[in-house]
């Protein structure tokens, strides 16, 4: 798939021509360097070839153990790597798809994996660490959304039987579990708003069970919306985070529940972006200040993240690659559609909250960098950046004009931490588009925020070459 179709409505980033080009050239390799070897070449074949979409416990554990056969094999040999990359791109495209009960039969271990089928255990201790730690993040995403749905069903309907299923979900005595949610409900209001001052008299008892506390707390309080509210249980999460000490669990819980439907987009989903880029960072860990929004001052802090949670951040949403982009790609369309014509978008959400929760999207993989977040961004600014190609094409994006803008600004300030001499070379291209997006858009203050845009890009530009030791000379074709 082009960089530049990542946020495209009509290119799915997890099927298609991606998935037959990986399994194309893992077959190329199979028929060249398993020749030798004929049941394990017709063994490679039929797992490179396998569809996941609801694999059994039996078929996944021979997926795996095929795999590692083949690596096994060609440990020695120049294609190894190659083979590593393919069966990772294959193995991450498809797990997501395998049956509950195959996740529930995998058990992570320190030095491989263990699986219980019919029975009858299986040890894979020699299997490749790529591997393994992609089925170790599916495993875990997969307990996740077990006990988020646990917790859901027990708010929705608050029977003994769904009280037993959290217990059960969590590991946790059903008496500890119903200790903690009336805990956590406490910072409930009448109205569903957040009682702040309420919830911070049960922060001390609710650290005391760990992060559990804070991932049942996050499912009682999660859809609260409204700034006054969101910016209280913002604060109360985060104070709770570190009361507990454990923000990398707190992270991949947050990134899990938001990967969790990627094909839709609900109201927790701006409040866990929100929240993870909170966590990034040393500074300004209170969000008292009366912000809807993580300022764009953010992506100029380099010294002021939290290293450890920065590099966890991108392992997480790297392996949460497939997912993660489809829930991009969801929130896009839905934007999009609205853009086209909002009487006939199917979505609850307005132009302007899909646009705000773009945008811290976009500054959390700024702040993370990586291959997907690089990625995403150089799609990004493409859409953004193309009056021709990109969003402003439809009816309504002139109404958003200096919004649109200043995301392309932020989209330029994130590839100016992140970016190579290939992007500075694009981002360069999207500066001459500045005199057709003015010729569009000709209102007063459009030509202000555009000039404020172009400035920001070419100082995006400044800072990759800076990066890599050069220098620039040229000006923007576009002055105010």
């Amino acid at each position: 798939m082009n960089d530049h179709q990542y946020l495209s409505a009509d290119i799915d980033p997890a099927s298609g021509a991606r998935l037959n080009r990986l399994k194309s050239q893992a077959l190329a390799l199979i028929r060249r360097d398993l020749i030798t070897d004929p049941n394990l070449h017709d063994d490679a074949e039929i797992a490179v070839l396998a569809d996941y979409d609801g694999m059994d416990a039996n078929a996944f554990l021979a997926q795996l153990r095929t795999f590692s056969l083949i690596l096994n094999h060609l440990e020695k040999n120049d294609a190894y790597q190659e083979m590593i990359r393919l069966l990772a791109g294959l193995l991450r495209l498809g797990i997501c798809k395998v049956s509950p009960e195959a996740l529930d039969a995998v058990t992570i271990l320190r030095d491989g994996l263990r699986m219980n089928v019919d029975r009858r255990v299986t040890l894979l201790g020699t299997m490749n660490r790529e591997l393994s730690m992609i089925v170790s993040a599916c495993k875990e995403t997969f307990i996740t959304e077990k006990r988020l749905g646990a917790i859901e069903k027990l708010i929705n309907a608050p029977t003994q039987e769904n009280l037993n299923a959290v217990s059960h979900a969590f590991q946790l005595p059903v008496k500890e579990t119903e200790r903690i949610m009336r805990l956590a409900g406490n910072g409930l209001g009448e109205h569903k708003n957040c009682i702040r001052s309420v919830f911070k008299m049960s922060l001390e008892e609710l650290a005391f069970h760990g992060t559990l506390a804070f991932e049942l707390s996050w499912c009682v309080l999660k859809n609260i919306n409204g700034r006054k509210d969101r910016i209280a249980f913002l604060n109360a999460m985060q104070h709770l985070i570190r009361c507990i000490q454990r923000p990398k669990s707190a992270l991949r819980f947050l990134l899990d529940d938001f990967c969790r439907f990627p094909n839709t987009v609900v109201i927790s989903d701006r409040n866990i972006m929100m929240l993870v880029n909170a966590l990034l960072r040393t500074y300004n860990k209170e969000l008292d200040v009366d912000i809807e929004i993580t300022p764009e001052e953010v992506l100029r802090v380099r010294n002021g993240l939290d290293p450890d949670i920065v590099n966890y951040a991108q392992f997480r949403i790297d392996k949460l690659e497939t997912r993660f982009a489809a829930k991009v790609r969801t929130i896009h369309e839905k934007l999009i559609a609205l853009l086209k014509n909002p009487l006939q978008a199917k979505t609850d959400f307005s132009i302007r909250h899909l646009l705000f929760l773009e945008r811290e999207i976009f500054i959390f993989l700024s702040l993370i960098a990586g291959k997907t977040a690089h990625l995403i961004l150089i799609s990004a600014l493409n859409e953004y950046g193309d009056p021709d190609v990109g969003i402003y094409r439809y009816p309504k994006a002139a109404d958003y004009l200096p919004v649109l803008l200043q995301q392309l600004k932020i989209i330029a300030r994130g590839m100016g931490r992140i970016g190579s001499l290939d992007d500075a070379v694009l981002m360069q291209k999207i500066s001459g588009h500045g005199l057709k997006i003015a010729k569009l858009f000709g209102a007063k203050e459009n030509q202000m925020a555009l000039a404020r845009t172009m400035r920001g890009i070419e100082a995006a530009m400044r800072c990759i070459h800076l990066s890599h030791g050069q220098s620039i000379q040229w000006r923007m074709p576009y002055r105010e």
